[in-house]
């Protein structure tokens, strides 16, 4: 829901290709070539990124690592919700034999949780980059405590709590202010501890996804009352995922009302008018599609009350406050076969956000504490899994 990002230029070098077979004849002549590549190499290695990292996060405050891989092998896997396990990283990076190698990529997940704001910060490190790209790129996602379901709400209870948010003036802008304050902090705090590198943030926002009929139609399954399901932490990732839904939190939390809670944003917003009005100055909200294509920003969104959108009185509900779909999004079993072989065939591969190679995808237990572990958990220990190279 609330994004920002963070791009950290790491000290590198520019790096030469190898000459072609006619480029080597014309050396032979004395001809002078052009070698370089347009890629720049890191010139830092991996024990000093992993020792500035673990440095400049613990100064910004974020101490909890879900995970940490390099070239897509698990180092570190928190599958406990261990909290404040952020030095048992370097502790496992040092077991797993990969301090002192080359690596294509790290990569290093960590989560972050307040009062208000409950932020995931996803960092990748690529040792060759692009002439000009940035070496390590930081993003966080974050959600708002306050818009997850309460046990015991109707659908139409949580819906009119949803409404009542977002008519208060200036509903997301604390939040996104609280997520661009902790983006700063972070990135404040790893310049000075990754010597040598240059650090960009950028601005926060918020991003709303107007859900089609493969979303809305699944808001028959979901369960209220007394049946409310609470978001699950899932420390092996999803399968992969595209658009507005390659996101850190998709892959680390399922939480199964969140398509609800957007369609009952983007619905009040562009049918409310005095949603409308209190959103008025909301261009910092941006509404997406699926795909992640951008619609339309929270300023403009009267004028989208008439866009042929499927989900325009999709979801009505009884006097009991319970959820009713329209026919329009309702499923028929035919659709129901063909969206689940469509699922089945994408269904053999990794999260690309995650980095984990395929033999991390069967269970979070797969790297399990005191099972081919590194030196810093024992067996039978509440700590997470420290896991070496290659390992399950």
């Amino acid at each position: 829901m609330l994004k920002s990002s963070i791009r950290v230029d790491l000290p590198s070098v520019e790096t030469n290709r190898r000459p072609g077979p006619i480029e080597w004849v014309r050396s032979l002549f004395g001809a002078e070539l052009d070698l370089r590549s347009g890629k720049e190499e890191l010139t830092v290695g991996a024990f000093s990124l992993i020792e500035g990292l673990v440095a400049g996060f613990a100064r910004a405050g974020v101490m909890d690592v879900i995970s940490f891989l390099v070239d897509k092998k698990v180092v570190y896997l928190d599958t406990n919700e261990v909290p404040d396990d952020l030095p048992l990283i370097a502790r496992a990076a040092e077991a797993a034999g990969v301090l002192d190698q080359r690596f294509r990529e790290m990569h290093l997940v960590l989560a972050h949780q307040d009062e208000a704001l409950h932020t995931i910060i996803d960092c990748k490190v690529t040792s060759q980059v692009m002439l000009g790209q940035s070496e390590l790129e930081i993003q966080l996602s974050s959600r708002l405590s306050e818009l997850q379901i309460r046990q015991g709400e109707t659908a139409e209870q949580y819906a009119e709590r949803i409404k009542a948010f977002a008519l208060v003036d200036a509903s997301f802008e604390p939040a996104r202010r609280r997520l661009e304050q902790l983006t700063e902090r972070i990135a404040a705090a790893l310049g000075p501890a990754l010597v040598g590198s240059k650090v960009a943030c950028e601005d926060a926002l918020v991003q709303l996804i107007r859900p089609d009929r493969g979303q809305i139609s699944r808001f028959g399954k979901l369960a209220f009352g007394d049946e409310v399901q609470s978001p699950e932490y899932r420390p092996v990732p999803t399968l992969q995922r595209a658009g507005a839904y390659a996101d850190p939190f998709y892959y680390y939390y399922h939480d199964p009302y969140y398509d609800y809670m957007n369609y009952v944003l983007v619905d009040a917003m562009i049918h409310n008018v005095m949603m409308q009005s209190a959103m008025s100055q909301s261009h910092y909200v941006q509404v997406v599609d699926p795909a992640g294509t951008m619609l339309f920003s929270g300023d403009q969104a009267a004028l989208h009350a008439n866009d042929s959108w499927i989900g325009n009185d999709a979801v009505s509900y009884d006097s009991g406050g319970q959820l009713m779909l329209s026919d329009a999004v309702s499923w028929s079993d035919d659709d129901r076969n063909q969206s689940w072989a469509s699922f089945a065939s994408s269904s053999s591969t990794c999260s690309s956000s995650s980095s984990l190679d395929s033999s991390s995808c069967s269970s979070a237990s797969s790297c399990s504490s005191g099972s081919a572990c590194g030196s810093s958990c024992n067996s039978g220990s509440s700590c997470g899994s420290s896991c070496s190279s290659g390992s399950d």
